[in-house]
């Protein structure tokens, strides 16, 4: 059967609706079903659904811990830790060490702040997997922890030294071992060490004893051994097999057979996580390919594959995984390269793109789409080597800003929000952010050809500016500035200057170019001959005028028209004008 992208209006069973409008009838449907039935109804709604759903299900331990942990673990940070009680408290133990691994570490660095915070946590839960997980794997991790968090002492000649526990509050399990706490909160240890000595009194005393005599920095070392073990058999590689996704492709690689679901922690129902594609806009091309996939397993793979990409980027470019924001950005990030590449691949045709999914890796696609972001930084940083000095004298701080994110080591574009909001940067997405970075490029550098041979703007003039001028008082110039003054000078006197202009010419050149209107409060229009006037002069210079450079320069003049129409079209030009309140002229 096709397996559709998730569909939030209902699931397999029962409209989504029902969760919240009527649970008991979402709960006998549920009692009804599978364990495995049950967790894909789970799998197919957002986090904070997916929390609601679990309440509802009998069997709701049975399903949590089918789910594979790179989801549960990505519901429990969408939704965050104090509204995930019930996920935390019916979690495997192999789950919550999955958390763990991610959450107490900041790359070799163990956490142990994080780790007391968790562990407090999961002691509010009901009957938590904390226990069991003590006395699972990885004695080293164990002892690392309570080597952060306190200090044992016996009654014998070797270990009765005491030292160091002033003030420390004091709990003894047993009565042989004394443990001085060297954090704040006792209560989630103590009742560990004592639910230990209930349980399996030797495996306590084991983690005392290692206490007192484990080296605590071999104890970490070992520790963070077994966690790379751990996250790498799980798809989180160490840093020097990360780093290699952002190298070229290598053909050879397209050759490789696509992975199956034998090849990832699918676990007994080999379910895939579907938090992958959540971030995938429907107007990706990607995303519209993944509908015409067809039947099979691909899609279930496709998602364990771009979790796979997404841990290698978070950890080559040395992010903190447990931050949910940097996922997020992680993953939009791969979606985004993952898209350039099969749209390059597939030449922008829909029909060709699912083809192109069913043979190629997902890392194959990253590759390629990241080889067009090197190609544009390294254009990018040649067109600033070679004219950065010469723009400085005249460029917005917009487009400053624009040219500097594109020569950082992962290019940016800037995404439209709403108007006085700060610019928001994200990673690029598509061959169209692609095709405007480049036009953006060559823009600048028609601008840079416009200026030096059509404007006459050599580097020492516009260093002088023209000796001074009055307005903008900043003392800024901008290139449509600078423009909208060489259209005045040529409306004026004929001739191609952006030299500024006494405020008696500004004011004529103002009562030219705007033609007459009808009603007094109706904002003017440009006269348009003026303005054909003007680029026909431009045109006249010996500049080896392209189409492309014809196609800009009207943007340009539209730009200018826009402009002196904003600032001046509503003025009353029988009073003074107030130029320091208006952008666009020159005024000396």
């Amino acid at each position: 059967m096709k397996e559709e992208i998730t569909d939030l209006s209902s699931t397999p069973y029962f409209p989504v609706e029902w969760i919240q409008t009527q649970p008991r009838k979402v709960e006998e449907i549920l009692s009804e079903l599978s364990i495995e039935e049950q967790a894909k109804c789970v799998l197919s709604l957002p986090p904070a659904l997916q929390i609601k759903l679990l309440v509802l299900c009998e069997d709701a331990v049975e399903v949590t811990q089918s789910i594979p942990a790179e989801e549960i673990y990505n519901l429990v940070k969408e939704v965050g830790k104090d509204d995930s009680m019930l996920v935390l408290s019916i979690v495997s133990a192999d789950q919550l060490q999955y958390m763990f691994d991610l959450e107490w570490w900041q790359g070799d660095k163990f956490q142990p702040d994080r780790a007391m915070e968790w562990l407090e946590l999961l002691d509010q839960c009901d009957d938590p997997q904390t226990l069991e997980w003590f006395v699972s794997e990885d004695f080293d991790q164990k002892v690392m922890l309570l080597q952060s968090s306190i200090k044992v002492f016996k009654q014998d000649e070797m270990t009765d030294s005491y030292e160091g526990v002033e003030g420390l509050e004091h709990y003894s399990p047993d009565g042989v071992y004394d443990i001085f706490f060297k954090v704040k909160e006792t209560k989630v240890l103590q009742k560990i060490f004592h639910l230990l000595a209930e349980k399996d009194l030797p495996i306590l005393h084991s983690l005392l004893e290692a206490v007192i005599w484990y080296p605590l920095t071999i104890t970490v070392e070992k520790s963070y051994q077994w966690r790379l073990s751990r996250t790498a058999a799980k798809g989180i590689p160490d840093f020097e097999e990360a780093i290699g996704v952002y190298s070229s492709l290598n053909p050879e690689s397209l050759k490789q057979e696509v992975p199956t679901l034998d090849n990832f922690p699918g676990g007994r129902f080999r379910f895939s996580p579907q938090y992958p594609l959540a971030q995938a806009s429907p107007s990706l091309f990607f995303s519209q390919c993944l509908q015409n996939l067809g039947p099979g397993d691909r899609l279930d793979t496709i998602r364990w594959e771009l979790v796979c990409l997404a841990n290698k980027v978070l950890v080559a470019d040395k992010c903190d995984p447990s931050h949910q924001e940097t996922r997020q950005k992680a993953m939009r990030k791969v979606l985004g390269y993952v898209n350039i590449g099969l749209e390059l691949g597939a030449s922008g045709d829909p029909q060709k793109g699912p083809g192109l999914l069913h043979q190629l890796w997902m890392q194959s696609l990253f590759q390629v789409g990241f080889e067009q972001l090197k190609q544009i930084r390294s254009k990018a940083s040649l067109f600033l080597k070679e004219n950065g000095a010469y723009i400085e004298n005249f460029i917005s701080s917009g487009d400053k800003e624009k040219l500097g994110a594109l020569v950082l080591p992962f290019p940016q574009v800037a995404e439209k929000g709403e108007e006085g909001t700060p610019v928001l940067w994200r990673d690029l997405e598509s061959l169209d952010d692609i095709r405007v970075i480049n036009k953006f490029l060559d823009r600048w550098a028609f601008y840079i050809r416009l200026a030096k041979q059509s404007l006459g703007l050599d580097e020492k003039t516009l260093q002088s500016k023209w000796g001074g001028f009055a307005f903008p008082d900043t003392g800024k110039l901008e290139l449509l500035t600078l423009f909208t003054t060489a259209f005045a000078r040529h409306t004026l006197f004929k001739t191609l200057s952006c030299e500024p202009l006494p405020a008696s010419a500004a004011k004529s050149f103002l009562d030219i170019v705007f033609l007459p209107g009808i009603f007094r409060d109706e904002g003017r229009v440009c006269d348009k001959d003026k303005l054909s006037s003007f680029e026909q002069a431009l045109l006249d210079t010996p500049m080896a005028w392209t189409e492309l450079d014809r196609e800009l320069l009207r943007e340009l003049l539209m730009q200018c028209v826009a402009n002196l129409e904003e600032q001046f079209g509503q003025l009353d030009f029988s009073k003074p004008l107030q130029w320091q309140f208006t952008q666009g002229l020159l005024i000396a």
